[in-house]
């Protein structure tokens, strides 16, 4: 049996040209969007984003915090679609001395309410809502380690008030 170890190119299909510039074209976007990665408006509107300074602790763990810590809980209760709750984010929670303050003399809890975009909150959601009686946002509520409610301020009263507010209670 004879071998041929000639290779034959006539017998071979040609790479299509639109699937090398297809290629190339894919290739130059990732180089592109790694260097200039797309922002949301609200990463534009807040110029920290993605850098939160209040240490946020989830629901589930902030009555045992409080409780070891001897520290009350602040609950921030918001929702998207909510002005004033996103004015406060930038106003208090995103100014340094604000968030140092709650970092140190309170365990903060952010409780979002999903109720409008989802139809319904988590459970855990709709039990703190209900236990604080939030009708609206945002709502702060003070609680003491055992949960008794200490303080409340409804809506956003603006920085120095709120600030007045945050060392009311200790």
């Amino acid at each position: 049996m004879p071998t041929n170890l000639t290779f034959d190119r006539s017998k071979q299909r040609a790479l299509p040209m639109w699937l090398v510039i297809l290629t190339v074209l894919l290739i130059i976007a990732r180089v592109v969007s790694i260097k200039y990665p797309v922002t949301s408006d609200t990463d534009l509107a807040r110029p920290t984003a993605g850098k939160e300074l209040v240490r946020w602790t989830p629901i589930e763990l902030a009555s045992a915090a409080a409780q070891r810590s001897h520290r009350p809980i602040l609950y921030e209760f918001s929702a998207e679609w909510c002005g004033p709750c996103h004015l406060l984010e930038r106003e208090v929670f995103m100014d340094a001395a604000l968030a140092a303050k709650i970092n140190d003399r309170y365990i903060a809890v952010k409780v979002i309410d999903r109720q409008r975009e989802e139809g319904h909150n988590h459970p855990a959601v709709q039990q703190l809502m209900d236990r604080y009686g939030i009708d609206a946002f945002p709502t702060v509520v003070l609680a003491g380690s055992d949960g008794q409610p200490r303080d409340k301020v409804r809506g956003y009263p603006g920085r120095d008030n709120f600030a007045a507010f945050i060392d009311r209670v200790r």
